[in-house]
């Protein structure tokens, strides 16, 4: 009598769902691994973007190094008005190195002299409830953000919460390099006529 041989069926592995598997756990390790590189004081947070508009930047806050700052508001349009009327003779080029030279000699803080002035800008902000100011903060890539974040926190802590923010990357060398530096006027909200510098890169 004959008997029909039982054939056993091989077992194998799923490669698709392993494939599957080991994708997901490489996203994994890496997302958490950069979570970790990153520094305490840099997680969670959030940089604003600034408005896209010509001219709206009142108060330009360039870092230099981690204790070197430069800062332009609205007091540089008169140097900047005083060179256009003494020295309009000079080249584009020679005009806005002198622009920029005046510039640098009397607006490089250090981090003391920033924290002063960051205290006058929120107490200016304060006392005008109704007026906005906004702030452009830019940083060269090698300096940490938590650098940032402490102006930052000083710009957000005010009473009424006119005090705008962006932070763009940008070093001191793409100012100079700048191709024209020169005053504009602009009405704000309220209709004041408010003179400011502009910079076209």
């Amino acid at each position: 009598m004959a008997f029909k041989r039982k054939f056993k069926q091989k077992e194998s592995v799923e490669l698709v769902s392993m494939i599957d598997m080991i994708f997901i756990l490489l996203v994994f390790f890496l997302v958490t691994s950069f979570v970790i590189r990153t520094p305490f004081q840099e997680r969670g947070m959030y940089v604003p973007t600034p408005e896209n508009s010509l001219g709206r930047a009142q108060i330009v806050i360039q870092f230099i190094d981690a204790d070197r700052f430069f800062w332009l508001d609205e007091s540089a349009s008169a140097i900047v008005t005083d060179i256009e009327n003494n020295f309009g003779y000079l080249s584009p080029s020679r005009l806005r190195d002198k622009m920029i030279s005046e510039l640098l000699n009397q607006n490089i803080f250090s981090f003391n002299q920033l924290e002063e002035k960051l205290t006058q800008l929120r107490r200016q902000a304060d006392q005008n409830p109704f007026t906005k100011f906004f702030v452009l903060i830019r940083c060269p890539n090698e300096i940490p953000y938590f650098y940032i974040i402490q102006v930052m926190a000083r710009l957000s802590d005010t009473s009424y919460r006119n005090i705008k923010y962006g932070c763009v990357g940008g070093t001191l060398h793409q100012i100079r390099q700048c191709r024209r530096i020169y005053t504009v006027y602009d009405t704000d909200a309220q209709g004041n006529r408010r003179q400011n510098i502009r910079i076209d890169f």
